[in-house]
């Protein structure tokens, strides 16, 4: 099991945080192909779910309901902690600096050189533009048009800092990572560091655009928000989430998701109200659950996380 959790512009609103529970229909998938194995990321593409996680894990579904298990990763045994799908391509990513590419979701390739040593690992990935932006340990940021040939990013503006996710909106690609760290790109190539992501220097763990703006999630119940990637507002959730690890955007509304299993749902992204069943439940060997990812496609959301644990909510 590991026990990381997956972890932010002067604006001052009055923020409105429901911690009214709403009724919704999610359903456990009792059958993902992944075990008790933790799944970390799962993304919708070519009208299909891939999600991955421990042990170089990975399976597919189009229905997110009945899941097929994915034979060779080409991870090996080594953990994928992202994955994402952009012209006609997966891409996964994840510890050893490991990078593998299939069209279908079934059959993989390794990538070569992935410009992260076998001592790095690859947290994040994201396309826009025409272009993959990886993310991961060490400040490190590497892109790619094709997903084969990759190039390492010069300078991050994350210092030694680990950066955990990355999402592309507004012709912009915004990273996060520890500290509150926070910076942006139009080309992937040059970055801009942001001086003020809102969460105090919280970790973030995860970032997602939709509704024409970036939310931000992360540790004490932070979020952030902006239009532009440059200047956030900040939204506080923490009496109803404590560690957002999970966000989403799909059919007109977000999904927020992290510790103890539990689910948020926004329309605008600052008004949230908490699910009253995510289906996720505690683990009796460790005593904790957790959503590590959510996605939309096939108008379903798909909640994944440790245990392998995985729940969806037909839209």
């Amino acid at each position: 099991m590991n026990n990381i959790l997956k972890a932010f512009g002067i604006i001052v609103l009055v923020i409105s945080v429901h911690a009214t529970v709403m009724a919704a229909d999610w359903t456990a998938v009792t059958d993902n192909k992944f075990g008790k194995t933790d799944i970390y990321a799962i993304t919708y593409g070519n009208n299909k779910f891939v999600a991955v996680g421990g042990s170089g894990k990975m399976a597919t579904s189009t229905n997110g309901t009945a899941w097929t298990a994915v034979k060779d990763s080409k991870f090996g045994t080594s953990d994928i902690w992202g994955i994402a799908f952009g012209n006609n391509l997966f891409v996964a990513v994840g510890s050893a600096g490991k990078i593998a590419t299939s069209t279908d979701g079934t059959t993989w390739t390794a990538v070569s050189n992935s410009r992260f040593s076998k001592d790095e690992y690859i947290k994040g990935i994201a396309f826009g533009n025409n272009m993959f932006v990886a993310v991961g340990g060490g400040g490190k940021i590497a892109i790619s048009t094709n997903g084969t040939a990759w190039t390492a990013v010069k300078d991050s503006k994350f210092g030694l800092t680990e950066i955990r996710a990355v999402a592309f909106g507004n012709n912009k690609f915004v990273a996060v990572g520890e500290a509150g760290k926070m910076s942006t790109s139009t080309n992937g190539t040059t970055w801009t560091a942001i001086a003020d992501s809102k969460v105090d220097k919280n970790h973030f763990y995860g970032i997602a655009f939709g509704n024409n703006k970036f939310i931000a999630v992360g540790g004490d119940g932070k979020m952030a928000t902006s239009t532009d990637g440059a200047v956030w507002t900040a939204v506080n959730v923490s009496n109803i989430l404590l560690y957002i690890n999970a966000i989403a955007y799909g059919n007109n509304k977000f999904f927020a998701g992290g510790g103890e299993g539990k689910i948020l749902t926004s329309t605008n992204g600052t008004t949230w109200t908490a699910v009253q069943d995510s289906k996720f439940r505690i683990d009796p060997q460790t005593g904790q659950t957790n959503i590590c990812a959510i996605a939309y496609g096939n108008s379903k959301f798909v909640a994944v996380g440790w245990s392998g644990q995985m729940s969806y909510l037909s839209d």
